[in-house]
């Protein structure tokens, strides 16, 4: 079984100087292709990127 470590690399929404956050998963038997990269939530109220209200954010893997 191939497993592999992905990283989602952003940057959050603090000035004047905006800081590289990122998040990691293992994904088993993955393939290497784009495709097989599911997009992932987090927390933007917490990376001055939302309100608090309706905080979660979409990473979309590029």
């Amino acid at each position: 079984m191939d497993k592999a470590k992905l990283e989602y690399i952003w940057l959050d929404g603090y000035e004047p100087t905006q800081n590289m956050r990122s998040k990691t998963m293992v994904r088993s038997e993955f393939g290497g292709t784009l495709e097989e990269c599911p997009m992932w939530m987090f927390d933007g109220s917490s990376t001055k990127q939302a309100d608090g209200g309706a905080s979660d954010c979409l990473l979309k893997p590029v």
